[in-house]
């Protein structure tokens, strides 16, 4: 049985308990987005909106990848990281233009020459395309970086159009008609997949 005393403490026990409480939870965000906006605040407009936010109207043609890493001590591993993940948002991009980029070539191509036979056309397509993807993603530039208040480390990197070209004309394992095909179609490939990619940093 409880005396007086064992109740009154109890009783003092749940007022702290409750004032912290509110106190406490009145500063822990309440929603995912609530914790976004606090983990964003200050935040430079390239992390939420991709390349055009940082560039402007620059006429240079390049995509741009931001990558984020946290939960992690090592500041040196956080910022390999966020460039690691940032130079995957391009490739993933990147790999599938230079298929739909080597598609209209073939079809411009009588027979679809430099592929050989229909049937192993698509896997080759796929094939070079990640030859070509892997090979010029060794110019990618770490052009900027950010690091919120939780730890979390951005970056912002790129791979400019002339960078590409480059990387592709030196590819010797591809044909020559190949590699003008890629160069050729270039610029207007890094057009479209910089409003590709700034579109997704919108929503």
């Amino acid at each position: 049985m409880r005396t007086r005393f064992d109740q009154k403490w109890l009783a003092v026990a749940a007022v702290i308990a409750a004032g912290a409480c509110g106190f406490g939870c009145a500063s822990t965000p309440k929603t995912p987005a609530d914790a976004v906006q606090g983990e964003l605040t200050d935040a430079p407009d390239w992390v939420r909106k991709g390349c055009s936010a940082y560039f402007g109207d620059s006429k240079d043609k390049r995509i741009c990848g931001v990558g984020a890493a946290g939960s992690t001590r090592n500041a040196a591993l956080a910022r390999t990281g966020a460039i690691a993940r940032g130079r995957t948002e391009i490739a993933r991009s990147l790999e599938v233009q230079v298929q739909a980029m080597l598609k209209d070539y073939q079809a411009s191509t009588t027979g679809g020459e430099a592929f050989g036979s229909a049937a192993a056309d698509d896997q080759h397509l796929v094939d070079v395309s990640r030859q070509v993807t892997e090979t010029s993603l060794s110019g990618t530039t770490l052009v900027d970086s950010w690091i919120s208040k939780t730890g979390t480390f951005y970056a912002l990197v790129a791979l400019d159009v002339e960078g590409f070209k480059d990387a592709v004309s030196k590819m010797e394992n591809l044909s020559e008609r190949v590699r003008a095909a890629v160069v050729q179609r270039a610029d207007r490939a890094f057009e479209d997949l910089d409003r590709q990619i700034d579109k997704r940093h919108e929503r």
